[in-house]
């Protein structure tokens, strides 16, 4: 437990300042560049997430098997096998993504986005230099999973946060004093993404217990052992891909370029809140594959439970926030009246959606621990099947509105329909333990924590004050909601009374 108590904590400090990196930044970025410029930024996104199809399920695959390899001496040796024969595929896609994206360059600028101000020769340029960004930083996840398979978060944590920095203020080093456009944001993010995928890998390499008299070698039969794994992960990462990036495509063929942006600038929100869903799971999957692997079901239940009442402490917390508050958060971040109120009510349905996403993300987890896709498959496979039409119909009626409807709907049919059928086939008769005790309690406490610091606080200012005010309101939810939440009342008990023991 303080492997993994460590593990979760450096992975909430990494993405806590990889989520201050990915939005502090954002409203100087729309002022150098345009909101138009910024909708391409948007796009990128959109590429970055697609890209992860090229993936073919390797990065899950290698973190499940690191993790129940690691701890077994009769096959920690294949370690680097395993490895080597991934890197003989990811890097050669690569190349793949650069060709591919710049290919569709021209058509996307010419046929696709709707640009207003931007040239086409312009905006085509900038998303060829946009596939080489892209690409050059996409192995760096496949190395992420692996340092997560074996649970060396603290060092992966350290080259994301870092690179993060680099990333997101470096840039604006290049804005102010190079050249102001997309196309030299575009060379920053390539140059960062290089250096990123390269410190990952060699990390990777210096940690991965192998044998000094073995070399490491590509080998088919490590292939065979994990594919049809790795082929489940590759049908759920296209379809769910497709699925999150449906609401993007729709608004960038249907919309002007500058309401992508708009859209854009509420998701770089809700992906911040997101950040505070993803270290739990990085944390937990490797730890929920290794006991699956030894049998030790007791403690799997245990852990499950405790673990997914702390994901939705701060799930809660965050997300009442946010919904309540979510104007006045935009206000003092933008800057822009006028963005705040536009933004606000879409704002607010994607983070219920994006709340609705983090509760299925253990559940999630402990499928893919026990090796079990169909489900994941098949709930993405109809959301997509009825989100394509729904999509087209609400950005039509609704602009980006309707679009964020769409994302709140799928998680909401997910949490609804996918959690009952994931726990009768999993952890049957800890289905109504998970509603009644794990979620429902510490999510009221907090919406009613947060309703309540709405009525009572005064408005809040684009100052040191208002930052205070939300601050006030964020401790009352987070608080509330761990008080309610009765595994994690209990941890914190214990570990008060720890502090207060007198020592010897």
């Amino acid at each position: 437990m303080p492997v993994l108590r460590t593990n979760i904590l450096a992975n909430y400090a990494g993405q806590i300042w990889m989520a201050l990196m990915g939005v502090v930044f954002i409203p100087l970025y729309i002022k150098l560049l345009g909101m138009e410029a910024f909708g391409l930024v948007g796009l990128m996104l959109s590429i970055q997430a697609l890209s992860m199809l090229f993936d073919l399920g390797m990065g899950g695959a290698l973190n499940r098997e690191l993790a129940q390899r690691v701890h077994d001496v009769r096959l920690a040796h294949t370690l680097g096998n395993l490895v080597r024969t991934f890197e003989w595929l990811v890097w050669p896609i690569a190349l793949l993504l650069v060709a591919v994206v710049w290919l569709a360059s021209g058509p996307l600028a010419d046929h696709w986005l709707h640009p207003d101000h931007l040239s086409r020769a312009a905006t085509a340029h900038a998303i060829a230099i946009m596939g080489l960004a892209v690409a050059l930083q996409w192995p760096s996840s496949f190395y992420a999973n692996g340092l997560s398979g074996l649970e060396q978060q603290p060092a992966l944590n350290l080259i994301n946060a870092g690179f993060a920095t680099l990333r997101g203020a470096g840039v604006l080093a290049v804005l102010y004093w190079i050249s102001p456009t997309i196309s030299a944001f575009m060379w920053w993010y390539a140059a960062t993404g290089a250096c990123q995928s390269a410190v990952s890998a060699a990390t990777l390499w210096r940690l991965l217990p192998t044998d000094p008299q073995r070399r490491a070698m590509f080998r088919a039969t490590e292939l065979r052992a994990v594919g049809r794994f790795a082929g489940g992960l590759l049908a759920i990462m296209t379809l769910a891909v497709m699925v999150s990036q449906l609401d993007r495509v729709v608004i960038s063929a249907m919309l002007p370029l500058a309401e992508l942006g708009y859209f854009s600038l509420a998701m770089s929100v809700a992906a911040g809140m997101g950040r505070m869903i993803q270290p739990m799971f990085n944390a937990l999957y490797p730890r929920y594959s290794r006991l699956v692997s030894l049998g030790q079901q007791d403690g799997l239940i245990q852990l499950y439970h405790l673990s997914n009442q702390c994901l939705v402490v701060i799930v809660a917390a965050v997300a009442a926030v946010l919904m309540v508050f979510g104007r006045d958060v935009l206000y003092l971040w933008t800057g822009d009246v006028a963005t705040a109120a536009k933004l606000s009510l879409p704002l607010s349905i994607l983070i219920a959606g994006t709340a609705l996403n983090g509760l299925m993300n253990l559940p999630y987890a402990m499928q893919l621990a026990h090796g079990w896709t169909r489900l994941a498959v098949g709930m993405n496979l109809v959301a997509l099947a009825m989100g394509i039409p729904f999509c087209v119909w609400a950005v039509a009626h609704h602009g980006i509105t309707g679009a964020a409807w769409l994302w709140f709907a799928i998680n909401l049919a997910f949490v609804t329909i996918g959690i009952p059928l994931m726990h009768r086939h999993l952890l049957r008769g800890e289905m109504a333990r998970w509603y009644v005790r794990d979620v429902l309690p510490p999510a009221i406490a907090a919406a009613a924590a947060v309703l309540l610091a709405r009525r009572l606080l005064p408005a809040v200012s684009r100052s040191l004050g208002g930052i205070t005010l939300l601050a006030v309101a964020s401790i009352a939810a987070l608080l509330s909601a761990a008080l309610a939440a009765p595994l994690v009342r209990a941890m914190l008990r214990r570990q008060l009374d720890v502090w207060l023991q007198p020592r010897q």
